[in-house]
């Protein structure tokens, strides 16, 4: 997926008619924040999924559908929306190696796994977001940038020229990577913390539990998720 100008006019190259209708894993703070990204560039949400809030209680006037195993269930989720379903999905879990877990179960249901860029957010048009990609408030994606699925950049960051974000890395505040530096699968900058031009960085990664190689899967070592 190739990405935007900053605003909302074109998103990825597309003038969105139709505001989409999304639905979010995850109601804690990165719930909040994207869903403040996706109704800032016009669209809705209509339903969340959370295991810590009982079902029918409103999260800041969303309504909690159910537990997360529910991903699992499309038949269930679609039963459940009604006339809310949703025509897109993101996972909004801080912990990259959950977020990874739950990203993988929606997309082997087959669901509508989205990309949330917020309007004041700039990112070239010549850069890639894959699915489940998130780039919040002030962000910046330069030129030939790529983020994997699942890649996270926070509020403020920026992602120069030629970098990559591996699957279901994340950025934090402030964080910056200079033009051709790589930042692995699952791997993570802190606020304020800048990778220099063309370093590297890898998560420390073991295989997931039951996965017989890398392709199958992997958590972050020492993880709780």
């Amino acid at each position: 997926m190739v990405g935007s100008v900053c605003g909302r006019a074109l998103c990825f190259g597309v003038q969105e008619l139709m505001p989409h209708r999304w639905w979010i894993l995850g109601s804690g703070g990165h719930g909040r924040l994207f869903a403040d990204a996706i109704r800032a560039q016009g669209d809705a949400v209509v339903g969340v999924l959370d295991d810590s809030r009982p079902a029918d209680e409103l999260e800041a006037g969303i309504s909690v559908l159910g537990p997360l195993r529910l991903a699992w269930d499309v038949k269930t989720l679609q039963c459940l929306g009604g006339a809310s379903s949703p025509d897109r999905i993101v996972v909004a879990i801080g912990n990259p190696a959950l977020r990874q877990r739950w990203q993988q179960v929606l997309e082997a249901a087959g669901s509508p796994v989205g990309v949330v860029v917020h309007p004041s957010a700039c990112v070239s048009p010549s850069a890639q977001l894959d699915p489940g990609c998130v780039v919040l408030a002030g962000a910046v994606v330069n030129a030939d940038a790529r983020l994997e699925r699942g890649a996270l950049v926070n509020s403020g960051a920026v992602v120069d020229h030629d970098a990559i974000c591996g699957g279901y890395s994340q950025l934090g505040i402030n964080a910056a990577m200079a033009g051709r530096s790589r930042l692995g699968p699952l791997a993570s900058l802190a606020a304020g913390e800048v990778l220099g031009c063309g370093e590297n960085r890898f998560a420390e990664l073991e295989l997931a539990s039951g996965a017989a190689d890398l392709s199958e899967g992997v958590s972050c070592a020492g993880s709780s998720g």
